[in-house]
């Protein structure tokens, strides 16, 4: 009983955090959840980029960048064209500021959903994602917009909890989040297009419960 009326006190802070989640907002978003974003994601953003080959020519598009930490380590690594999408104003805003980390590298930041990014197809050699897809409404629309921005034998590269893992979490979690299976997400995937998708598991104290999806477009 004690425990169902705390979480009843804690139910608006905990819908409040789930907001900055999915999308910071103003001030707090801006100077706070954005660097929230970045040292809470580190282990999972490196896991998502680990393996992949990354070269100067390849052209690197980050779905749902918050932080900006993904951009920056693939940067520190030599890619020297690269693009991010968010839907929050505030991330873009944030990111555009600090444009001069990304010093001798093309940087073009957008703001915009996932279903429908404003590339040409076949824009891309690598999409990365890393905990968005509890967001995304439409998994179909979703997979069929990343796979039009590849570019014929490109890579997809997203990083996430399962959902598994997700309602271990209670409280934040039931805002606005949508618990998608891995089986689901492997099938929008294939659906969409994609080649050759499987998912690697993470293991450890810190990505226990994290996956990563991989394929080809």
């Amino acid at each position: 009983m004690r425990k169902a009326s705390l979480f009843r006190l804690l139910d608006p802070v905990s819908a409040a955090i789930a907001r900055q989640l999915a999308g910071p907002r103003g001030w707090f978003g801006r100077t706070v959840m954005t660097r929230v974003l970045n040292r809470g994601n580190r282990a999972l953003i490196e896991a998502t980029l680990e393996g992949v080959a990354l070269t100067p020519g390849h052209r690197l598009l980050d779905v749902g960048f918050g932080g900006g930490a993904l951009l920056e380590l693939a940067h520190a690594r030599g890619v020297r064209s690269l693009a991010g999408v968010d839907p929050s104003d505030a991330a873009v805003a944030w990111l555009r500021a600090r444009r001069a980390r990304f010093g001798g590298s093309e940087l073009r930041l957008e703001r915009c959903a996932v279903e429908a990014l404003p590339f040409e197809e076949a824009s891309f050699d690598v999409v990365a994602s890393t905990n968005t897809v509890y967001f995304w409404p439409d998994l179909a629309q979703a997979f069929s917009e990343l796979h039009r921005v590849l570019r014929p034998g490109g890579l997809l590269t997203v990083g996430f909890s399962s959902a598994a893992k997700l309602r271990e979490f209670g409280g934040i979690t039931r805002h606005g989040f949508r618990f998608h299976e891995n089986a689901a997400l492997v099938a929008a995937a294939e659906a969409a297009g994609f080649k050759d998708v499987r998912l690697v598991e993470l293991h450890g104290r810190v990505t226990q419960g994290d996956l990563v999806l991989r394929a080809c477009r």
